[in-house]
């Protein structure tokens, strides 16, 4: 039986998946988050975005029992390999020295003026 989570201080990102699903033992969340919380306005940069976007995971597994310790992997997608020390960096603001593991994907667009989307996959 699959689970929809949502956090209702955390809006949905421009993925349709970005609240979360919960099931088999597993939570999966993702999205991306290229808009300042506070203002509304579009972030720029891989760093922050990809920040954004992490935070926004680590909430929503939270709402479902679950946390950063229990990532497994954490997918990201960008479209400029350029940008993967600026996502490596972001990583370790938001996970400290023992980030999950994680993947690197290029992909040629990704909408909403983002340049980068993480998938994140945690055990309930």
């Amino acid at each position: 039986m699959r689970e929809i989570v949502e956090h209702p201080d955390v809006p949905a990102s421009t993925s349709p998946v970005s609240q979360g699903v919960k099931g088999g033992g597993f939570v999966f969340v993702g999205g991306q988050m290229p808009r300042d919380l506070a203002t509304g306005q579009i972030v720029t940069g891989a760093a922050a975005q990809a920040r954004l976007s992490l935070e926004h995971c680590v909430t929503i597994l939270e709402a479902a029992g679950s946390g950063a310790e229990k990532i497994m992997l954490a997918m990201v997608y960008v479209t400029d390999l350029t940008a993967k020390d600026a996502v490596n960096e972001a990583f370790a603001d938001v996970f400290g020295n023992s980030a999950p593991a994680r993947n690197l994907v290029e992909v040629s667009a990704i909408g909403e003026d983002a340049i980068v989307e993480v998938g994140v996959i945690a055990l309930a």
